[in-house]
């Protein structure tokens, strides 16, 4: 028995056994009205369990052929140019919000002390990148009806310290986009859309999470679709995803993938920085940052409460 006919074989005996053990909790009829509606669960047939088998046979641990076409299927799904897989949602936020602090961004750089306008009431991970970086979190109230942000509110909230705007679309139900985004062009803003409880919603006929400048989303099992874990970043931007797929992979400046050398065909004959010239381009991580970098954290306390009160008072007024 060759290579190719095991395989085969076990695939078969895969769906063989999706059918003995899992098959009948799969089969069960819907009936409306007296059948049970889970708010979240995994949905699967013997494909995924065969996918699945497949790929510990081939046994490559990393980043492969099976991320290239989900990446490539997303992209293509949603309507965008780009897709990054990552390991959750919840990184694939934090990924989007570093992605805004690159340098390469000139004047529209996310810095620390900058502002971020947000949620008052969202998942942590909405958030948490903002405060992670040293960046200051400003809170608009949701509405009732909704539990999406109070666009009415987003003008009080604005300071000339505001660089972006990141949400989340409440539950699959999608915030008001076409004030939001009205919003972020008038003060020449960020939007990161925090797509994880929405993949596949639309507004005015275009999916979420591709109307602003980045989206994510979350393939938990609860989402939508899920890997067990994973998440991804999307976006039109060539800039952007030059950047996201130089933090996503550790801050390298090289695009080559895994397994691959020299794409550029320049790996030893460039200088970058004070680096001698020839160094190995594979090598050169310019997003990297020194904790040295880090503001202190009395420093960030500061900022946050004056951000806070001066976001509370213009609300007020």
């Amino acid at each position: 028995m060759t290579a190719d006919d095991l395989k085969k074989e076990i695939l078969e005996k895969t769906a063989e056994y999706f059918r003995l053990v899992h098959g009948a909790k799969t089969a069960e009829p819907f009936t409306p009205g007296k059948s049970r509606v889970n708010y979240a669960g995994r949905v699967f047939d013997e494909r995924e369990m065969q996918n699945l088998v497949d790929a510990s046979l081939e046994f490559w641990l990393t980043y492969g052929h099976w991320s290239r076409d989900f990446e490539k299927g997303l992209a293509a799904y949603l309507g965008v140019r780009f897709a990054l897989l990552v390991n959750s949602g919840s990184s694939a936020n934090l990924l989007a919000f570093m992605t805004l602090t690159s340098p390469l961004l000139g004047e529209r750089q996310v810095k620390r002390g900058d502002e971020v306008i947000t949620v008052a009431a969202g998942f942590p991970t909405t958030i948490a990148p903002t405060v992670q970086y040293g960046a200051v979190p400003v809170f608009v109230d949701v509405e009732l009806g909704t539990a999406n942000i109070d666009a009415s509110q987003l003008e009080a909230a604005w300071s000339p310290k505001t660089k972006a705007v990141m949400l989340a679309h409440t539950l699959g139900n999608p915030f008001n986009v076409k004030a939001v985004k009205a919003f972020c062009e008038k003060h020449n803003l960020w939007l990161i859309e925090d797509n994880c409880d929405a993949l596949g919603s639309k507004y005015d006929g275009r999916f979420t999470g591709t109307w602003g400048d980045i989206g994510t989303s979350s393939f938990y099992p609860p989402h939508h679709m899920t890997m067990g874990e994973g998440g991804a970043v999307y976006t039109d931007n060539p800039l952007l995803k030059k950047i996201a797929l130089s933090i996503r992979d550790w801050g390298r400046d090289c695009w080559c993938e895994s397994g691959v050398d020299n794409t550029c065909g320049c790996r030893f004959t460039k200088q970058f920085g004070t680096l001698p010239v020839g160094y190995d381009h594979k090598y050169v991580y310019s997003h990297f940052r020194r904790r040295s970098d880090a503001p202190s954290l009395r420093s960030f306390r500061r900022s946050w409460k004056s951000a806070r009160r001066t976001s509370r008072d213009s609300m007020k007024g």
